[in-house]
């Protein structure tokens, strides 16, 4: 990971991140891939609270999950306080909404704060190819750009306002890859 503003990003080193809950990541290169779940591999050694975040991500089935957190509190063998207290931006091109089983929810779809504010558009490239957030958090509002397209915006969280990065292993069969992730503060 890179907190720099001119460093270009790196391969995620596992060896500076924890998995709390079940699941993991396996590394391929300089690429990692989510297998089982529900688990978040956390960022230990920097919290952040304003900051400019980017990570590319692919999914590789339409049932693929997963997610970016944002602004997690530091976490043991549960995830249930990142969910809580934390902000997560959606990898779900389904828009399951897990409460009703139905499809299609702006507020569970990719790009989306789940939860709290809908993805207004859909920008992702077919299953397959790689993608682009851009996470923006300054003070209570959270941005999410997707491939450079605006997708979300939450102007008023009230969650925390510093905290750890997590990437989401979600469930059995879902595989999600991620690399490139960098991050500057603001």
């Amino acid at each position: 990971m890179t907190a720099t503003r001119a460093a270009p990003a790196a391969p995620i080193d596992l060896s500076t991140w924890h998995m709390a809950g079940a699941g993991g990541f396996k590394p391929y290169g300089d690429v990692i891939e989510s297998y089982g779940g529900p688990g978040i591999l956390w960022y230990e050694p920097a919290t952040f609270g304003d900051f400019l975040l980017r990570v590319a991500w692919r999914v590789h089935a339409a049932e693929d999950n997963s997610g970016v957190f944002v602004r997690i509190p530091a976490l043991n063998d549960s995830v249930q306080r990142a969910i809580d207290e934390g902000y997560e931006v959606q990898i779900d091109e389904r828009g399951l909404d897990p409460d009703t089983g139905r499809l299609g929810s702006a507020l569970h779809a990719t790009g989306a704060v789940y939860g709290l504010a809908p993805a207004r558009a859909s920008a992702s490239r077919p299953i397959g190819d790689w993608n682009e957030f851009e996470i923006t958090a300054q003070g209570p509002v959270l941005a999410v750009r997707l491939n450079g397209v605006p997708i979300a915006r939450l102007g008023h969280g009230d969650r925390r306002s510093h905290g750890h990065i997590g990437l989401q292993s979600h469930h059995d069969g879902s595989r999600v890859q991620f690399r490139g992730l960098a991050i500057r503060p603001l």
